[in-house]
């Protein structure tokens, strides 16, 4: 792992995350960095700065494109690739995921191997632990479904963990795969120890939502046991998550203001270190590069009842002739990503309660959604019909948020639903997954170069 694990002496400062308090640090040394409650709270800001890179889109578009929710209209390489299903190791945007997420292991692992020497209050020692452990779970758990596989679905191979920061070159570097499992496992107990040292809440509202707090990691729980098939421990986080608070009574104050009642966890964007989900598919007439639209098809499910409020958040780019998100509208790309939001949690428990069995409560989790989008209620009673309801419900609630590919694929549908996409742009009129090896993404050539004991996932070999 030589090449893609960089020290935390080495964090990129930008003007970034505007409703944190301390700038963060670039490169100064490690003593320095953990010097002081100031400076280490620095490289905490850093590491979310880190995370920016990760989700400023790059999750969002390779994973939708590479799905049924969008397509690739334009001429970047890298993600037609991933419309085609037709990835490769030297894919630079595979790459700068894979990057980007060890980043944020390595820096998290200086926090919370060099918090603990320091002379603070336990507290305030603990809050920066578990916000790393929180980071560290989160890149674990991306790492393991874009380049590993879903349980029960596809894989066996994880990835690397490594839970040292990188200090030089030592044969840690150079360790091979986990297993799927071992790989799961080390986001489960990342995640739990994050709920141990966390606060509840924090100063403001807005710290509260920029900074991981207990409520986040018990959602990004919910998630992982939703994807391990462990639907008692999902219903379980989803109601710890959801806190007996309902949803934003309007579908669009969500991505209109900042931090909203309906976030869990949001990254922190501004003008200066803007994102780029409006730039992928904002038309050039409104200064984006419109490069990525929304499916013919997932336009014509989104808009299908007129009575449903969240198509008011779709436009019709006319030049080109496609259709795209307008979540994310403002200029310089300054909106905040939403990651964790209240939504997905009542979703996770329908589809955990479903599979308990519990389908009353199933379809009173679904009915949460579906009323604040302005439907009515659903007419799926059985268990079947609520889980394929649960599915298109969050295929509408998530567009543009990077949910649909994993959704497809944990569910052991990707082979028949992405069997054939039809595009209304590009060199292909419509396309196939083919194979069942391409569920996952392939490991960086640069990767497998450097670490000759990483093995590269089959379909890509």
């Amino acid at each position: 792992m030589k090449k893609i694990l960089t020290a935390i002496l080495l964090i990129t400062s930008v003007s970034a995350c505007n409703v944190l308090d301390i700038n963060p640090l670039s490169q100064i040394s490690s003593s320095q960095a953990f010097a002081s409650l100031n400076s280490a709270e620095g490289v905490v800001n850093g590491m979310y700065n880190n995370l920016q890179t990760v989700y400023m889109w790059r999750v969002q578009v390779i994973s939708d494109v590479a799905s049924d929710m969008s397509q690739q209209v334009d001429t970047w390489d890298a993600l037609i690739s991933a419309d085609e299903f037709n990835f490769s190791a030297d894919n630079s945007e595979v790459e700068d995921l894979y990057t980007s997420l060890y980043r944020c292991v390595d820096i998290s692992n200086s926090i919370i191997a060099n918090v603990p020497e320091m002379t603070a209050p336990q507290t305030n020692k603990d809050d920066l632990m578990g916000q790393a452990y929180f980071v560290r779970g989160l890149a674990y758990f991306d790492l393991t479904r874009f380049f590993g596989g879903i349980p029960k679905v596809y894989g066996t191979e994880g990835v690397v963990i490594k839970l040292t920061p990188s200090v030089g070159v030592t044969d840690t570097d150079f360790a091979s795969r986990s297993s799927l499992t071992e790989s799961y496992a080390q986001v489960e107990k990342d995640l739990l120890e994050a709920i141990n040292k966390l606060p509840e809440t924090r100063a403001s509202n807005d710290l509260s939502k920029a900074k991981a707090t207990k409520a986040a990691a018990r959602a990004l729980l919910a998630r992982l046991y939703l994807y391990n098939q462990q639907w008692d421990k999902a219903e379980q986080y989803a109601t710890q998550a959801i806190a007996n608070l309902p949803l934003s009574t309007s579908f669009e104050a969500i991505f209109r203001s900042r931090n909203s009642a309906e976030s869990i966890f949001e990254l922190q964007f501004n003008a200066t270190d803007g994102g780029g989900l409006r730039n992928w598919y904002y038309p050039s007439s409104l200064s984006g590069r419109g490069g990525t639209a929304l499916h013919d098809a997932t336009y014509a499910e989104i808009t299908a009842n007129p009575a449903d409020t969240r198509a008011a958040l779709t436009a019709k780019n006319t030049t080109a002739n496609v259709f795209y998100t307008t979540k994310w509208n403002t200029a310089q790309n300054a909106d905040n990503v939403q990651l964790l939001r209240r939504s997905e949690q009542y979703l996770i428990r329908a589809e955990a309660r479903a599979e308990l069995n519990n389908l009353t409560g199933s379809a009173a989790d679904l009915n949460v959604v579906r009323t604040r989008a302005g439907l009515g209620a659903t007419n799926a009673t059985t268990k079947a019909a609520l889980i394929t309801a649960i599915l298109q419900e969050r295929k509408l609630e998530f567009v543009g948020e990077g949910m649909r590919w994993f959704d497809v694929i944990r569910r052991g549908l990707a082979l028949t639903t992405f069997a054939d996409v039809k595009r209304s742009k590009g060199s292909l009129p419509a396309y196939s997954i083919k194979s069942a090896g391409k569920q996952v993404l392939p490991i960086p050539s640069a990767e497998i170069r450097t670490n000759t004991n990483v093995v590269q996932n089959e379909a890509y070999r």
